[in-house]
């Protein structure tokens, strides 16, 4: 997981030792340049966390200069790099368990209503969080329903993102709008495209998210 692209975490001095880890295992003749790119931090800092690995005994470097370096992680290495992957995962999971706890409702209303084939209109953050839940919870998800035309036809978190109009004759069971600014529009569109079974999202005072079924049903 790629937390530098979520503004509500902060990278910890863990997180990034475990990604240069991981990285240098992956590619012992990685640039400071890449890793600093992957790891969301300028290639000074990538030079004193290798510096500080180095003095650990976690790392071994062999080349004369950085174009011909090449780095190793010793045992000691390995065994922190399976430490911090295990932190990590662990925390994963609790920050999911909570993720899930919010888009219970969501979970509820869906199962209630039957649908088990569904699209979801709107390929933006929202619309990955929610495809992430669903599909851990084995939804069939159809695909991902788009108004702008720049990102239709291309590919979001493994889905292909179509137009409105393009899934009238589709058979599925449910469309929900992924969006909470833009909820209203997209459910207008939906409407005069001919798209039937509409749900859309709302948050409640308790800051968790439930589904409301709209009108419009064909």
């Amino acid at each position: 997981m790629e937390l530098s692209s979520f503004s509500f975490f902060s990278l910890s001095p863990n997180f990034r030792e475990m990604n240069i880890l991981r990285m240098i295992s992956q590619e012992p003749d990685i640039s400071q340049g890449s890793l600093a790119k992957s790891t969301g931090i300028v290639p000074s800092m990538v030079n004193r966390y290798i510096y500080q690995l180095e003095q650990d005994g976690l790392l071994l470097k062999e080349g004369e200069n950085r174009r011909n370096m090449r780095y190793y992680l010793t045992k000691k290495g390995r065994f922190r790099l399976q430490f911090l992957t295990i932190a990590y995962l662990n925390e994963v999971s609790s920050l999911y368990t909570q993720s899930h706890d919010i888009f219970l409702e969501v979970l509820t209303e869906i199962r209630k209503n039957n649908i088990e084939r569904l699209f979801l209109y709107g390929a933006g953050i929202v619309g990955g969080i929610v495809a992430e839940v669903l599909q851990f919870e084995e939804f069939e998800i159809l695909g991902f329903v788009d108004d702008s035309v720049s990102k239709q036809n291309e590919q979001f978190h493994g889905f292909s993102i179509v137009s409105p109009e393009s899934i009238r004759k589709v058979e599925y069971d449910g469309i929900v709008i992924a969006s909470f600014r833009h909820s209203e529009k997209m459910f207008n569109k939906a409407i005069k495209s001919g798209l039937k079974n509409i749900f859309c999202f709302e948050i409640t005072e308790q800051g968790t998210v439930r589904l409301k079924k709209m009108g419009g049903d064909a």
